[in-house]
């Protein structure tokens, strides 16, 4: 097959496995032959190491994930090592670390929602001055709908994104969104692996970013999978209860911000 891709990254690293041709993994993901690959809906599993995803990718998502890695403690967290990302025919190619281990249906004991509290605590100790992905670029996810919003690094942006959203007496409100920290914002039963030797992995990092840290109860919240997951997301957000004054006025932005984008045309 004719073939023309734009590679975006290659790990640096000596420590990475044997990849396959570019065109061998688009014609994996594309499933010639047919059946050969083990698949979800984005991903398609190219050996027991490699995983490519290759279903609404972005270089946002490559880019969060790839610094993620190299942030984040993997005692407390693991995040799989991107290997290559690419591009062919505006689709883009993430291949990466493949994680065994179990994706549970559900997650509602104490001792399993307090470990992925502490892995939500992890990720706050890593801050920025400047809101948005973890290395620049568009916002994207539940929270900012179907806009692609680019920041461009700078807080003022964020402030007026969130006033242009408030209606009526909620326009007085101010917005005091204090420091960002490394949110993940789509923490989720079906985005964390239960390894074999006791860690968690955390996957899917397309709408990580730096943001107020309220920003994850909010969207966590909001991600009940039409309620099959309420009971892990209400459990996980008492983790954090109680809020301080300030913290729950953020956070009632941020909501009322959501709700009028879904309720008024903005």
């Amino acid at each position: 097959m004719r073939c023309t891709i734009d590679v975006f990254y290659t790990c640096p690293d000596g420590d990475v496995p044997r990849l396959p041709s570019h065109a061998a993994i688009v014609e994996a993901c594309n499933d010639a032959p047919q059946g050969l690959y083990a698949r979800t809906k984005t991903t398609v599993f190219l050996s027991p190491e490699l995983v490519v995803k290759h279903i609404n990718v972005t270089l946002e998502e490559c880019r969060n994930q790839i610094k993620a890695h190299k942030l984040l403690d993997p005692s407390i967290v693991v995040v799989p090592k991107v290997y290559r990302c690419f591009s062919h025919n505006d689709r883009i190619y993430l291949v990466m670390q493949r994680i065994h281990g179990e994706v549970r249906d559900k997650i509602e004991n104490l001792q399993s929602v307090t470990r992925v509290a502490d892995i939500i605590r992890h990720l706050q100790t890593h801050k920025s001055g400047i809101p948005g992905p973890l290395d620049g670029g568009i916002s994207r996810g539940l929270w900012w709908e179907n806009e692609h919003v680019d920041l461009k690094g700078e807080v003022a942006r964020l402030e007026e994104y969130i006033r242009r959203r408030m209606v009526g007496k909620q326009q007085g409100w101010s917005v005091e969104l204090g420091e960002f920290v490394l949110n993940h914002n789509d923490i989720a039963p079906r985005n964390l692996i239960w390894m074999p030797d006791g860690r968690i992995c955390l996957v899917d990092w397309a709408h990580a970013g730096f943001y107020p840290w309220v920003l994850e109860l909010v969207i966590l919240e909001f991600n009940t999978q039409e309620g099959k997951d309420l009971g892990f997301t209400l459990a996980l957000s008492k983790e954090f209860e109680p809020l301080s004054e300030a913290e729950q006025k953020n956070k009632n932005s941020l909501q009322m911000a959501w709700f009028n984008s879904h309720r008024y045309s903005m």
